[in-house]
C-alpha cells in the first residue's frame, strides 16, 4: 500500500475516533444530565414524602390528643350526669317518700304511688344508660370484697318483695350446701345481675313463684359458682334469645301495653359478667318459662375458712399477755365502741375511748398506752391519717403495735395502712377470739398455743324477746356475743344499737333530701359497720347498697325504707 493510501485509511480512523469520543462525551453528558434531574426529583419528592409524613404525624397526634380529650370529656360527663341527674332523682323519690307517708287521702297516696312508680322506672333507665356509657368510656370499675351471697339474695328478695308486680307472688331461694358462706368478688355487680333477673321475672310472669338457685361445684380458683333464676312466665322466642343480650334489644312483652326499660339491662348484665369472667346465658320455652343463669369461678374468702373452724376454736395455755395493759381505742360508733370497751374489759385490758382520730392523737402517749386500736372510717380524722400523725409527732419515740379495723376489704387499704406505719389491718366484724388472737401477736410477735377447744353453742335463750332477736342475728355472731356479754346485757346493746340506726336513718333522710353525698356515705357506712359487728347481714347489706349509691349518686329512698321498716319491727321486740 503506497504512502498516501496508508495516510488516507489512518485520517479515517482518527476522524471516527474523534467521532465516536465526541458521541459518547454528548451521551454521557446527556445520561449525567438525566441522572442530575433524576435526582432533583428524587430530592423533591424526598422533601415532599418527609413533609407528607410530618403533616400526618401531626394529625395523628392531633386525632390521638382530640380522642384522649373526647375521652376524659365522656368520662366527666358521665361522672357529671352521675350527679346532676341521680341527685335530684333521688330528691324527688325522696320527697315522695315523704309525702306518702302523711297523706291521708286514699286518691293523693294513689297519685303520689303512681308518681314513684314512674320515678323508680326513670331511674333505672337512667342508671342502665349510665352505667352502659361507663363500659363504652371503659371507666367501669370492679371491686373485690366479701360476699355473702345468702344474705345478698336475701337482701334481693325484700327489695323485690318491695315491688308492686311482687304482690302475690313467691320468691324462693334455694342455696346448696356446697355454696361458700363468704367468697371474693364484687357484690353490688353480682347483686346487679341477680337484680336485673328477678325484676325481669317479674315483669315476664303474672302466676307462679320466682326460684332464685345456688348451686356450686369444686373448682382450682376456689368455686365455681352457678346462679339461675327461674319463672314459669311468657317464655322467649330462639329468635329473641338470639338478640336477648345485644344492645338496646327488648323483647316484646305480651303482659304490658308498652316497651318497659331502655333495653340495656341484660346487655350490662353480660358486660358486668365478662368483666367479673364468667358466663351469662337463658334456657326458655315460649310459653312455659325461663331459667336465666350466669356461671362464674370465684376465690373462697379466709373469713369462710374462720367461719367453719369457729365451732373448734382454741384457747391459750400461756400467761395472758394482755393482763393489766392499757388500750387506746379510736371508734365514732356507739355500738362498736361498747362492744369494743366490753372486749378489752374481758381481756383484762385498760381502755381509753377516742370518739375520732383527732382526739386519738391528743390523747395518745407512748408511756401510757401499750396498744391502739383503730377505725378506719371517722369524722374529722380517719385512723388512717390519725396513725400518720401519731408517727410524726412521736418520731424517734419506740410506740406500741397500731391495729386497725375496716369494714372494707380492699388492697388499696391494706396498701395505705403499710404506708402510714400501720401493724395490723382487721376486717370487722372481728370475733372476740380472733381480736383477742390479734393482740397477743402484736404485743409478743409470735402466735400464742391453741389446745383447748371450746363450744360457741350459747345458752337455750328462755326469753321470748331474747329469742326473737337473736333468731334475727348470724348464728355465729350471736354465739360469739353470748361468750362475752349476758343475754340481758346483748338485748340491752341489740336495743341501744337499734336506737342509734333509727336516729342515724333521720340524719340519712335529711341528707338525701338536701344532697348530701358526704353525710350519706358516712352514716351508712357507720350503720354497716355496727349492723356487721352484731351479726345483722341484711340489715349490713341495705347500708351497703346505701353507701355504694351515695358514692356514685344513685337514689336509694327504696333502701332507707327497707332499713325503717326492718328497724321499727326490730324496735318492737325491745
Amino acid at each position: 500500500m503506497s504512502d498516501a493510501s496508508s495516510d488516507r485509511v489512518s485520517r479515517r480512523r482518527y476522524e471516527r475516533a474523534i467521532a465516536a469520543r465526541k458521541e459518547a462525551e454528548q451521551l454521557l453528558e446527556q445520561k449525567s444530565r438525566e441522572l442530575f434531574l433524576a435526582n432533583q426529583q428524587l430530592s423533591a419528592h424526598s422533601n415532599e414524602l418527609e413533609q407528607a409524613v410530618y403533616q400526618r404525624t401531626k394529625e395523628l397526634q392531633r386525632a390521638l390528643q382530640q380522642a384522649e380529650a373526647a375521652g376524659q370529656a365522656k368520662s366527666r360527663f358521665i361522672a357529671t350526669m352521675s350527679h346532676e341527674i341521680r341527685t335530684p332523682l333521688g330528691g324527688m323519690l325522696g320527697m315522695i317518700d315523704l309525702l306518702t307517708m302523711d297523706e291521708v287521702d286514699a286518691q293523693k297516696r294513689e297519685l303520689l304511688n303512681l308518681a314513684k312508680t314512674a320515678g323508680k322506672s326513670l331511674s333505672r333507665i337512667v342508671n342502665d344508660v349510665l352505667d352502659f356509657s361507663k363500659m363504652e368510656a371503659g371507666v367501669f370499675v370492679f371491686e373485690e370484697e366479701q360476699v355473702d351471697i345468702r344474705a345478698l339474695i336475701e337482701s334481693v328478695k325484700r327489695l323485690a318483695n318491695s315491688n308492686e308486680k311482687s304482690a302475690d307472688r313467691e320468691i324462693i331461694a334455694e342455696v346448696e350446701n356446697t355454696v361458700p358462706q363468704v367468697f371474693l368478688g364484687d357484690a353490688t355487680r353480682v347483686r346487679q345481675v341477680i337484680s336485673n333477673f328477678v325484676n325481669n321475672a317479674l315483669r315476664y310472669s303474672t302466676s307462679g313463684p320466682i326460684h332464685i338457685r345456688t348451686l356450686a361445684s369444686p373448682h382450682e380458683k376456689g368455686a365455681f359458682l352457678r346462679i339461675e333464676v327461674e319463672d314459669t312466665g311468657v317464655g322467649i322466642s330462639a329468635e329473641g334469645i338470639t338478640n336477648l343480650f345485644k344492645d338496646f334489644s327488648q323483647i316484646a312483652n305480651p303482659l304490658t301495653a308498652a316497651a318497659q326499660g331502655a333495653g340495656l339491662g341484660l346487655a350490662i348484665c353480660k358486660r358486668i359478667l365478662e368483666g367479673l369472667g364468667g358466663e351469662i346465658g337463658v334456657e326458655s320455652t315460649l310459653g312455659e318459662g325461663s331459667v336465666f343463669w350466669f356461671e362464674l369461678a370465684v376465690e373462697i374468702s379466709d373469713a369462710e375458712n374462720e367461719t367453719q373452724n369457729r365451732v373448734q376454736m382454741k384457747t391459750s395455755k400461756r400467761p395472758h399477755i394482755l393482763d393489766g395493759k392499757r388500750v387506746l381505742i379510736a371508734e365514732d360508733n356507739i355500738i362498736n365502741q361498747k362492744l369494743l370497751s366490753t372486749y378489752a374489759e374481758r381481756l383484762n385490758l385498760w381502755s381509753d375511748l377516742a370518739e375520732n382520730g383527732r382526739v386519738a392523737l391528743e390523747m395518745f402517749d407512748p408511756a401510757k398506752h401499750d396498744l391502739i386500736l383503730m377505725d378506719v372510717a371517722m369524722p374529722e380524722m380517719d385512723g388512717l391519717e390519725a396513725t400518720r400523725r401519731i408517727r410524726e409527732k412521736w418520731a424517734g419515740t419506740p410506740l406500741p403495735p397500731i391495729l386497725i379495723l375496716t369494714a372494707h376489704v380492699m388492697d388499696a387499704i391494706q396498701e395505705e395502712a403499710t404506708i402510714v406505719g400501720v401493724d395490723t389491718v382487721l376486717s370487722k366484724p372481728i370475733p372476740f377470739d380472733d381480736l383477742k388472737h390479734a393482740l397477743e401477736i402484736a404485743l409478743s410477735g409470735a402466735p400464742r398455743s391453741e389446745e383447748d377447744s371450746v363450744s360457741l353453742e350459747g345458752d337455750t335463750l328462755s326469753a321470748e324477746k331474747s329469742r326473737k332477736i337473736f333468731a334475727l342475728m348470724a348464728e355465729d355472731v350471736a354465739a360469739e356475743m353470748l361468750k362475752v356479754f349476758p343475754e340481758d346485757s346483748l338485748v340491752d346493746l341489740v336495743g341501744k344499737y337499734v336506737k342509734d340506726c333509727l336516729e342515724r336513718l333521720e340524719v340519712l333522710n335529711q341528707a338525701l333530701l338536701a344532697g348530701d353525698v358526704e353525710t350519706l356515705k358516712a352514716q351508712a357506712h357507720s350503720i354497716k359497720g355496727s349492723s356487721m359487728v352484731l351479726g345483722f347481714p341484711e340489715m349490713s347489706e341495705w347500708a351497703g347498697q346505701v353507701e355504694v349509691r351515695a358514692i356514685e349518686g344513685q337514689t336509694m329512698p327504696e333502701l332507707l325504707s327497707l332499713m325503717e321498716t326492718w328497724l321499727t319491727e326490730m324496735h318492737a321486740f325491745l
